[in-house]
């Protein structure tokens, strides 16, 4: 079972503070753009951590990582055009530090493959989990707001970072 039940998100739109639709689609879109960041920031270092793994399998795996990152991105994109807005850019320091932290540790001479190989596992399962919260509650916000065609996308990107998770 999914951690974010219906009625906790929904609670917060249907009880007793509300936000207008002006507001919702404001936090939306703030929304939207963090996890694009984040997205933007894997497709640049997932390549040279996938080098640095010593296992085949999880090269293979983080190759494939990023097709369906790809993807992800192109429904994003197809949002923000329904939207009529635009990805905006701001400096991320959180997820480009937890990045270069995963990429310095994986360049770690010292550490044998196996350590290496499980500490960019660990790393990946985080932003896979930080992935899943935020198509999940993006989701329910364009439930909220009505918008079917934005709810099928991020529920797309959603099932496919589920998938990822259960790998």
């Amino acid at each position: 079972m999914n951690q974010y039940s219906p009625k906790a998100v929904m609670r917060v739109f249907d009880g007793g503070q509300k936000l207008d639709e002006a507001s919702l689609n404001k936090l939306f879109l703030k929304q939207l753009d963090n996890i694009y960041r984040i997205k933007k920031q894997l497709i640049k270092i997932l390549p040279s951590l996938a080098e640095t793994a010593s296992f085949e399998g999880l090269k293979v795996s983080i190759t494939e990582n990023l097709d369906q990152i790809k993807m992800h991105i192109l429904r994003m994109d197809v949002i923000y055009k329904m939207y009529k807005a635009k990805y905006s850019e701001e400096n991320c320091i959180g997820i480009k530090t937890f990045s270069l932290e995963a990429y310095i540790s994986n360049r770690n001479p010292d550490l044998p493959d196996l350590e290496r190989d499980l500490a960019l596992l660990f790393h990946l399962h985080i932003v896979e989990g930080m992935e899943t919260a935020y198509f999940d509650i993006l989701k329910r916000i364009a439930r909220n707001l009505e918008n079917k065609d934005i709810e099928v996308l991020l529920d797309q990107n959603f099932e496919t970072s589920i998938k990822n998770i259960e790998l």
